[in-house]
């Protein structure tokens, strides 16, 4: 079992609710003419994203877009520029394309792993499973927890233009695998979790991340990336909300927070 299913399965199996996913926004808006994911010349549009892509250097269309930029992105782009000037304003051939890259971006390192403060190695929901197997297995998925536990860097928030990653302040917890960054349908199952497992604390510090990309963004994207800001996923928000006040009775971080709520909702509604 993957580590991303198994948290995904942890809210099917407590909670048993299903929902499809959501189109990028443009379909559901019935639009013909679509704007770029982002302005970046780099990560959502433009030549250079253009030639790395069709040049297929990665088996992995995500690895290029989530790489970091050595340079500002005027400068890379516009020393691609000039690389394709000597070959006529036309594609450069594949290997220069890749020399290029290698020049020029390297591994995206813009997370950290992070212990949330509130990790317990046996939460009481162990005790309330009487199931023998059920029981290593609940016990098993929250550690995974510590595995997937991911804060981004303060360098992300410093140097913005370096990197497709967006900034949130709080630790969270990514799927797995690829996908190395926040989702918003995947973390309604992981708050599910979190709070399942006595993590109160870090479920509300995911849920101030929404919070955060709303204040910023005016959307919670698909995922925390450029890339991601014309797109989202089932507007669950508002469910994460109701979860952890059912849980925790916290009020007080609902009135803090209701005009956020409220833009979401309109967003959807709108």
């Amino acid at each position: 079992m993957s580590s991303s299913f198994g948290l995904v399965l942890f809210g099917v199996v407590f909670f048993g609710v299903v929902i499809v996913g959501v189109p990028a926004l443009h379909l559901v808006r019935g639009l013909t003419s679509l704007p770029p994911p982002c302005e970046s010349n780099v990560y959502c549009h433009g030549v250079l994203l253009h030639d790395v892509q069709m040049a297929r250097l990665y088996p992995d269309s995500k690895t290029f877009v989530d790489m970091k930029l050595k340079y500002s992105e005027d400068e890379v782009v516009s020393k691609y520029d000039e690389l394709r000037k000597q070959f006529g304003d036309k594609t450069p051939p594949r290997e220069k394309i890749q020399e290029f890259v290698e020049e020029n971006f390297e591994n995206g390192d813009e997370l950290e792993e992070w212990t949330p403060s509130d990790f317990n190695p046996k939460p009481s929901l162990v005790d309330r499973v009487t199931d023998p197997l059920l029981k290593t297995w609940v016990e098993q998925l929250n550690q995974i927890f510590l595995t997937l536990s991911r804060k981004v860097k303060a360098d992300v928030k410093v140097n913005p233009g370096l990197y497709s990653l967006l900034y949130v302040p709080n630790g969270f917890i990514v799927p797995g695998g690829r996908f190395r960054e926040l989702y918003y349908w995947d973390t309604y199952w992981i708050i599910n979790g979190l709070l399942l497992c006595d993590m109160a604390t870090t479920a509300r510090g995911v849920i101030e991340n929404f919070f955060y990309l709303i204040r910023n963004y005016h959307i919670i994207p698909n995922g925390s990336r450029k890339y991601y800001l014309q797109r989202s996923q089932p507007p669950l928000l508002i469910p994460m909300v109701e979860l952890y006040y059912k849980f925790t009775k916290d009020l007080e971080f609902i009135k803090q927070n209701i005009e956020v709520l409220e833009e979401e909702f309109n967003f959807w509604m709108n």
